[in-house]
């Protein structure tokens, strides 16, 4: 069975897109992501060198106006005083495509049977500015950088009012849990097993592998084998978890999030 054909079972792809585009693709980075069964096997992780929880927010509007126009607002709170802002917008089913401003970084994510062309432009947040609107209610706009600006008035709908971002609330936090998966279990890439947290009290747990778009076929089909190898279940049914926590925000009854998808994020 060649490369392709075992990763193609492992990450089937949407209609029109193969694995020659996704290894030629002018991407900067691709990440496959898989959905683990809360109930499985554990993932090996060393677990010494844990990175400390991380807790994302996402400023929206109450009504989740950004989010409806495919437009994603978060602030990451990667560590004692390291925060950073990233404005985030996604073409799903496609390898090639926008771009951004220059200092934009595009990845391709990868589920089985999704593919996600993710542009995002990333803002260093000044901690104390970060406390000031997180915390004390300063106005949660202030914490986009120029670029961002400059690039959000060129993705927000002509139908929303010009003061969209004065109506920015925070959602979340969404937490987090990182852990490295050993390089002497996975040698390909970078692999990482996330715990998250969402505000509703649901956990679910990924397992994802960043790596270049030319090494993105072996690596698909080394996960596939790791995943047998260490007896670990993938969930069934795939989306992101920023798709569930939207979600979450607009359907608040978790028993009726879980009746629509009891094993995806």
């Amino acid at each position: 069975m060649g490369e392709r054909t075992a990763a193609a079972e492992a990450f089937p792809l949407p209609s029109g897109v193969d694995w020659r585009g996704v290894a030629g693709s002018d991407a900067d980075s691709v990440e496959l992501k898989m959905l683990l069964d809360a109930s499985g096997e554990p993932v090996p992780v060393t677990r010494r060198r844990r990175r400390g929880a991380r807790r994302v927010y996402l400023l929206d509007t109450p009504d989740l106006d950004l989010c409806s126009a495919g437009v994603h607002l978060r602030v990451r709170r990667r560590g004692p005083d390291r925060y950073d802002l990233v404005v985030r917008v996604r073409d799903a089913g496609r390898v090639d495509g926008r771009r951004g401003p220059v200092d934009a970084r595009v990845e391709l994510d990868m589920l089985p049977g999704t593919l996600l062309r993710t542009t995002e432009l990333r803002h260093v947040v000044d901690p104390a500015l970060a406390a000031a609107c997180l915390e004390n209610g300063a106005p949660l706009a202030r914490m986009l950088g120029p670029e961002q600006r400059e690039w959000l008035r060129t993705l927000v709908p002509a139908d929303l009012p010009a003061t969209v971002l004065d109506d920015l609330v925070l959602h979340g936090p969404l937490t987090t849990h990182r852990y490295r998966v050993p390089r002497d279990r996975f040698a390909l890439g970078r692999a990482f097993l996330e715990h998250c947290h969402y505000p509703s009290g649901r956990e679910l747990r990924e397992l994802s592998v960043k790596c270049r778009p030319a090494d993105a076929p072996g690596v698909a089909v080394a996960l596939a084998r790791f995943l047998v190898d260490h007896r670990i279940r993938p969930a069934v049914g795939h989306r992101t978890k920023t798709a569930l926590w939207i979600e979450e925000i607009r359907v608040p009854d978790r028993s009726a999030i879980d009746e629509r998808a009891p094993e995806s994020s």
